[in-house]
């Protein structure tokens, strides 16, 4: 789990905080010990000096009784953790320990020893491991004669416990310290930043929905935390009235398209109008034209051209119905209600426009499903006017020829029929805006109306028309109540 800003910033001084106060102490021990160590090596200096003055005058001749009684009464007042050996000249010039001031002390001579007895001085040096000391050996005896020798060691072990313990000390100080500064930090970093900080992201994230919609961040902690909520609240509610403004000109927009479609539509009923005007009485003509040519074609006994006229007669009769319905009325005819089969009126409007399939060389099928009588409650005509609208689109899919088949059955109290041609199908964009009025991809060509009459007359009849995705080619489903 990612840990805030201010948790992260309570951990970093936290850590630096116990870094530095390590460093300090340690900087500061080394120097204390440093200037201890150099403390303790004048003191045994002055004390060897001293020493050496005392049983100078106690045994001028280096007798070693004397030697020996002398440090005897100087070991009661010696300084604590301070010993002494002295070392005196035989007959044969050898120095031999006579007296010291614990049993247990060294009593062998070193090399520093031996150069203190050769050059008559003080040599001090400092010796390691494990019992630290400050060594000083002095030749006894004054500047005219050497009577022997004093070797003097003053142990340093309380000076590094003292700083083995003032290191213990100092470094729970500092854990201590490191703590107190962390928390501290963490509590002032999370009132100064992380409450703006937390205060302005629940703004932001509130503003997705949209900047009117969006909370005002509110001004919280240190003055550039302020600053930073001011702006963006500005910025709030400058995109606030950007959106308002877009709205506002999509809304005219809208509206504008509106107008023009219903500025189209309006033309297109006073065109259509006009056309029913004009085509009615041609309409009417024709009709009495075909009755008489069907009553010839019966009395001259062909069948097959007699079907015909009456295949043609039927839609003049239902195009002049629709021109008589639109003059009186102005819209389509009042659908009426009664039995239809579905399958018989697919098969009657392929047999209408066989001529169209066969010179584009499309072929037609009407598939027999499970149910041979597909019965709806509709107007026939209007059912024959969607089928036609349907199959003309079939017919311009497929200038190259294809095959368009026909399907009818009853699913849920709903009877269907649907068409489907194996061109190019329907584009994405396409799709987007299907039964759109005026819309049409067909170019001049086309009105953009064949598909929104036929779905509003399907809904008019208490159905519907869609279309249904297919791996190629279109399909359209009409649907119908069923009786």
């Amino acid at each position: 789990m990612a840990m805030g800003l201010p948790r992260r910033l309570a951990i970093f001084a936290a850590c630096m905080a116990a870094a530095l106060v390590l460093l300090t102490t340690e900087v500061s021990l080394a120097l204390s010990a440093r200037s201890r160590l150099e403390d303790l090596r004048l003191e045994a200096l002055a004390v060897a000096s001293t020493l050496a003055d005392y049983l100078d005058r106690a045994a001028p001749d280096g007798d070693p009784g004397d030697l020996e009684n002398a440090l005897a009464d100087w070991g009661g007042l010696r300084l604590r953790h301070t010993f002494a050996v002295v070392f005196v000249l035989d007959r044969r010039g050898q120095l031999v320990a006579t007296a010291a001031t614990d049993s247990l002390e060294q009593r062998e001579l070193t090399s520093e020893d031996r150069r203190a007895i050769a050059e008559r001085r003080q040599v001090v040096w400092q010796e390691t491991g494990e019992r630290p000391a400050w060594h000083v050996a002095q030749s006894l005896g004054g500047r005219m004669r050497t009577t022997g020798l004093l070797s003097l060691r003053i142990s340093s072990d309380r000076l590094y416990e003292w700083a083995r313990e003032e290191r213990r000390r100092d470094y729970l100080l500092a854990i201590a310290a490191a703590l107190v500064l962390g928390a501290g930090i963490a509590a002032l970093t999370s009132r100064w930043v992380g409450i703006p900080l937390k205060a302005l992201g629940d703004a932001m994230a509130g503003a997705y929905a949209g900047a009117r919609q969006g909370p005002v961040a509110p001004e919280l902690g240190p003055q550039e935390f302020r600053a930073l909520a001011r702006r963006y609240n500005e910025l709030r509610t400058a995109l606030a009235e950007r959106e308002r403004e877009s709205e506002a000109r999509a809304a005219l927009l809208a509206l504008e398209e509106r107008a023009r479609g219903l500025e189209r539509v309006a033309l297109v009923d006073e065109a259509a109008a006009s056309f029913a005007h004009e085509i009615g009485t041609p309409l009417n003509t024709m009709s009495g034209h075909f009755q008489l040519l069907q009553e010839d074609l019966r009395g001259l006994g062909t069948p097959a051209a007699a079907r015909r006229v009456d295949l043609v007669l039927a839609q003049v009769e239902r195009v002049a119905n629709i021109v008589r319905t639109w003059l009186a009325r102005g819209a389509w005819p009042q659908p009426s209600s009664r039995p239809v089969d579905l399958r018989l009126v697919a098969q009657r409007m392929l047999e209408f426009m066989e001529p169209s399939f066969a010179a584009a060389g499309v072929s037609t099928l009407v598939e027999n499903g499970a149910t041979p009588n597909v019965s709806a409650l509709a107007d026939s005509d209007l059912v024959e006017q969607i089928l036609l609208n349907l199959l003309k689109n079939a017919l311009e899919a497929m200038p190259a020829g294809g095959q368009l088949r026909l399907a009818a059955g009853i699913e849920a109290r709903q009877a269907w029929l649907t068409v489907t041609d194996t061109g190019p199908g329907v584009s994405d964009a396409v799709k987007q805006q299907l039964f759109h009025p005026f819309t049409t991809s067909k170019g001049p060509l086309g009105t953009g109306l064949g598909l929104t009459v036929s779905r509003r007359l399907a809904r008019a009849l208490g159905g519907d028309l869609v279309h249904q995705p297919t791996p190629s080619g279109t399909r359209w489903r009409l649907t119908l109540p069923a009786t």
